[in-house]
């Protein structure tokens, strides 16, 4: 934070740091839930709010390629060498027409998908939660029963209502 810091003094001379012990008696006086927009609103200086929205957009960066391109075959201990250095896929980036990220619906509910197994695919919704088959504890999802809502790149657009 200190090299942080340091930049955005060099390029901003006049800018102010504002901490969390100073937003929230204000944000509390002014009523307001703790979001980053309220915090914002706060640190801006406004003093009276007309109109508090329900809902609000929320663009989300997905990391696509993933870090691990294959998985290592131990070598240490073990009696015989890896000669072949046999790989598997790892990184797999579509699948049967859906690629990660894209918006899918299934029973029902639309998510993103986030990883691909052999014939299915792990599906989350907007809350961060995997959904899964009713009565079923595994989440994995058949790639059959999934519907493309849209293609989605490198982000998502999420509309958030207030809790």
């Amino acid at each position: 934070m200190n090299t942080l810091r340091k930049r955005i003094f060099v390029a901003y001379p006049d800018a102010e740091i504002t901490y969390g012990s100073e937003t929230t008696p204000k944000r509390k006086a002014m009523k307001l839930d703790k979001t980053h927009y309220n915090d914002a609103i706060v640190i801006s200086g406004i003093n009276e709010i007309k109109e508090n929205p329900e809902e609000w957009l929320l663009i989300k960066q997905f990391r696509k390629k993933k870090r691990s391109l294959h998985e290592a075959t131990a070598r240490k201990g073990r009696k015989k060498p890896n000669r072949n250095q046999t790989r598997n896929s790892k990184n797999t980036p579509y699948y049967k027409g859906f690629y990660l990220n894209d918006k899918v619906s299934v029973f029902g509910k639309s998510g993103y998908i986030t990883g691909f197994t052999s014939n299915a695919a792990y599906i989350k919704d907007e809350n961060n939660d995997y959904i899964t088959l009713p009565n079923k504890t595994y989440k994995q999802v058949s790639i059959n029963k999934m519907k493309l809502e849209c293609h989605n790149n490198n982000w998502q657009y999420i509309i958030k209502n207030a809790v």
